[in-house]
């Protein structure tokens, strides 16, 4: 049995199934109180994002729905469950009910909220037999940025959720998710998208951009201020034009802004945020001093203000996998659950839904006559050998082993890996297979006990949600996956987590003194990390890609020599 399907806790053996409906839409499976499959939508659809109600609804949600309870009939013969939770499914249909019986038969259902979900997800994965939990982002049933105090015992209680502090209105709650992806729509380096679309992919692309900009401290108590006046998608015109009367600029779709002003838009803003947050957790940080932080919510992917916890305050501070909506159906199981040990869901995502057609894709890359010892994009099962040459060689090698990563972090299992001590790795990558923006950096993984060697850091960072400075000793060699401030979204990795991607970078660090590669998630630009054999081959053949991995078949293009 996989090494994630935790047993979970309780007497009563009962199966469940939890589903979060709107965008990142995600069913989890629960049997015999094992977790089996945590089924993304956007995995099975090859659709960004995607949901089967609500908002980002996928076309046909129907077709998607009854697909994806076929897959898991055939895959754990489950055609029933005791327990139905659900969240963000009625707008399929007109009634809730309606919606769960049309496609999952279960004995009761239940309905459950949104940042509850989140911050017991987050906590029972955590470590941590009790923990502070901060809950925040664009919202959901039940807020926008709440408070609670969790324990194995009690679990997860709620103990604040946040009005805004200028309309001192019960029903405006404290959004800081709207107004930090906001500013995506105004700086040119960010692709315009229509506001639906921006609202789940500016942030990331405003944190990197941020790095390259300087804090204008005349700018930011405007900052502050604008964050604070409840903008969202129905009047944020208003405040953003307010915003800019103070500073001085004109925030206008039709006339981005660019250039060094741009940048320090971002990172004013990027500061702002920070302020505003803390300046709503440092009493409870004070109050409960001796407990460490959790950080949930889409908000917990922000990992410029994660990584300032840390150094900053010096806190323990835990962030999981799937801070975002992709975390909700199973912090909802969590939550039902009540576990009395940390759960591991790291690699509990779907298996390659086509593996059985390996043979079938195999044949559309294209052959010719081998001469003698050369292999052109012939195929062969693998050793950690042939991988670890191709890496030092500088080759670009796409992974997709086992069961996929469930977050929105590829962590070795749906990877794209190559050696960043390369000269130009970074623009090399980018110009042969990912086609990113200029300012958007890419991630080291390392092994944990070599993390301070390379990084200034003494953590884990399993799941990417931190920033640690680059070693100055380290920055020029490592210099694709260093980011202009100096940082890196580092990835750790132990031999129990991941034993082939350990073992790689063990060899790989005795061949070339350096124990890191650089890890992005096997995906094209504006596609969720991917599910099939079929798309990994269509981005092997369509970009410079040089080499795949698919379980243990390794696919090489022409000019490699054994």
């Amino acid at each position: 049995m996989d090494s994630w399907r935790w047993t979970l806790g309780g007497a009563n053996m009962t199966n469940i199934i939890s589903i979060y409906g709107s965008h990142n839409s995600t069913i989890v499976l629960s049997i015999d109180e094992k977790i089996q499959s945590i089924i993304e939508v956007e995995r099975f659809t090859n659709c960004k994002n995607a949901a089967i109600a609500q908002y980002k609804v996928v076309n046909n949600p129907h077709v998607v729905m009854q697909s994806i309870m076929s897959w898991i009939k055939k895959e754990f013969g489950i055609t029933k469950v005791d327990v139905c939770l659900h969240q963000n499914t009625e707008v399929i249909y007109d009634e809730v009910t309606y919606v769960m019986k049309s496609y999952i038969d279960a004995d009761k259902y239940i309905s459950v909220n949104h940042h509850q979900s989140h911050a017991a997800g987050t906590f029972y994965q955590s470590p941590y037999q009790d923990a502070l939990i901060f809950s925040f982002d664009g919202g959901g049933n039940d807020g926008m940025f709440n408070i609670y105090l969790a324990n194995r015992t009690n679990g997860v209680t709620l103990i604040d959720r946040l009005i805004n502090p200028i309309h001192n209105n019960p029903h405006i709650c404290y959004d800081l998710g709207f107004p930090y992806m906001i500013f995506g729509h105004y700086l040119n380096d960010i692709r315009l998208e229509v506001l639906g679309d921006g609202n789940l992919v500016y942030p990331g692309k405003l944190m990197g951009l941020a790095s390259y900009g300087n804090i204008n401290q005349n700018w930011l108590g405007h900052f502050i201020d604008f964050y604070k006046q409840g903008a969202d998608g129905n009047n944020y015109g208003k405040f953003i034009t307010e915003l800019g009367k103070k500073i001085d600029v004109v925030f206008d779709t039709n006339a981005r802004l660019s250039g060094q002003l741009a940048y320090d838009i971002a990172a004013t803003s990027q500061r702002a945020f920070e302020e505003c947050f803390l300046e709503v957790a440092i009493p409870y940080m004070q109050q409960y001093p001796e407990l460490p932080v959790c950080i949930t919510g889409g908000c917990g992917l922000n990992i410029i203000l994660n990584t300032r916890l840390v150094n900053e305050f010096n806190k323990q501070v835990f962030v999981g996998p799937n801070p975002n909506d992709c975390g909700i159906a199973v912090g909802a199981l969590l939550d039902y659950l009540k576990p009395q040990h940390q759960v591991d869901v790291t690699y509990a995502g779907i298996p390659l839904l086509d593996l059985d057609l390996l043979s079938d894709y195999a044949q559309s890359v294209p052959t010719r006559e081998l001469t003698r010892n050369q292999h052109f994009n012939k195929h062969f099962h693998v050793s950690h050998d042939i991988v670890l040459n191709d890496l030092v060689n500088g080759k670009i090698v796409g992974v997709a082993r086992g069961n996929s990563e469930h977050g929105p972090r590829a962590l070795g299992n749906r990877s794209i890996l190559c050696n960043p001590s390369v000269a130009n790795m970074k623009d090399v990558l980018n110009a042969k297979v990912k086609n990113r923006e200029w300012y958007r950096p890419f991630a080291p993984v390392v092994r944990l006990e070599d993390v301070n060697k390379y990084f200034e850091w003494d953590r884990d960072a399993r799941w990417m949600s931190f920033c640690p400075i680059v070693r100055p000793d380290w920055r020029e060699q490592l210099a694709a996956i260093t980011h202009v401030d100096n940082t890196a979204r580092v990835q750790t990795v132990t031999r129990e987590e991941n034993e082939w991607l350990y073992d790689l970078l063990t060899e790989f660090e005795k061949h070339t003194g350096v124990g890191v590669l650089l890890n992005t998630s096997f995906n094209v630009n504006g596609k969720p990390i991917l599910s099939t054999i079929k798309d990994a081959f269509q981005i092997y053949n369509q970009t410079q890609m040089d080499c795949l991995l698919i379980e243990d078949t390794y696919f090489r293009k022409e000019g490699f020599f054994s």
